[in-house]
């Protein structure tokens, strides 16, 4: 499957929460309209469907979190620091949480 966006890098700390299990489920990394590069402390079973809400550290369109659904690509093991990197595929996120993330991107595309 090949990128169809180029990810956009962040420089500031988003913390991505897990809404059915609870807890964090880690740290965004990178993204773009279509997924996300997360970081977490354990492995992520591929092909599993999750329900995140990143919470942003300013409100975008008068919410501080955008809540969407997510597929989990691939997963592999940092081995250096005992963590995982994970992408996974947005697929279900309504017109508000979709603009926010364009908005996101575009403050991080500067």
């Amino acid at each position: 499957m090949t990128r169809k966006q180029e990810r956009v890098e962040l420089n500031q700390s988003i913390t991505i929460n897990d809404i059915i299990n609870g807890g964090v489920f880690g740290e965004l990394i990178n993204v773009t309209t279509e997924g996300l590069m997360v970081m977490t402390h354990q492995e992520i079973p591929t092909h599993a469907i999750y329900q995140l809400s990143l919470k942003l550290p300013s409100p975008i369109l008068g919410s501080d979190s955008i809540e969407l659904g997510a597929d989990c690509l691939w997963c592999k093991a940092e081995e250096n620091f005992n963590r995982h990197w994970a992408g996974l595929h947005i697929i279900d996120a309504s017109e508000q949480a979709m603009a926010q993330l364009a908005q996101l991107i575009d403050h991080y595309k500067k």
